[in-house]
């Protein structure tokens, strides 16, 4: 998943299964025994760095909560991105969030809720007024997307610390308003 996360950030989706086991130094065989085609590879590595972003969301429950667990989502969020932002780019649905959200779909799903829960905790903090938790959770997942990731810290030259700590502040600022 390290190699294909490398060929995506520098090919985008134009590369094939022998072009993944050159990159991942094994055998052609070995990658078709794990993958039919490079959808499969795309589909992979977005679960992957979903599984890994809800993973460091969760964590945050455990040791804080409100806007400290907003921030330091925040800011987790943006460390990841900064490192597979531009592969993800290459491979993202052209389905909207929350329509992915209602289908069920796993990753996505996952992911909402635990954004909703945090949204939730700042609306019970009164950080956030009382407000439409799907949309709320649009509006951060829309800020916080790996495009403007990639630009404000490839592009902008920001550092991640930057960039998590604006974001936030954005997301807080755009979401104040009922």
């Amino acid at each position: 998943m390290d190699a294909a996360g490398e060929l995506l950030a520098e090919r985008g989706t134009a590369f094939t299964l022998p072009d993944l086991a050159r990159a991942s130094g094994v055998a052609t065989a070995t990658v078709y025994r794990h993958f039919a085609g490079v959808h499969d590879v795309f589909a992979e590595f977005y679960q992957r760095l979903i599984d890994e972003l809800v993973a460091e969301l969760a964590g945050l429950s455990a040791r804080t909560r409100g806007r400290r667990r907003f921030e330091a989502a925040c800011a987790r969020w943006v460390a990841l991105a900064a490192g597979w932002g531009r592969a993800a780019t290459h491979i993202r649905s052209a389905d909207g969030f929350l329509e992915r959200v209602r289908r069920d779909d796993p990753p996505t799903s996952a992911l909402f809720e635990e954004l909703a829960a945090i949204i939730e905790e700042l609306v019970a903090d009164e950080v956030l007024p009382p407000q439409d938790v799907e949309y709320a959770v649009l509006v951060w997942v829309t800020l916080l997307d790996e495009r403007v990731i990639v630009d404000l810290t490839s592009t902008l030259g920001w550092s991640a610390k930057r960039v998590g700590r604006t974001l936030a502040e954005s997301v807080l600022a755009a979401l104040a308003v009922p």
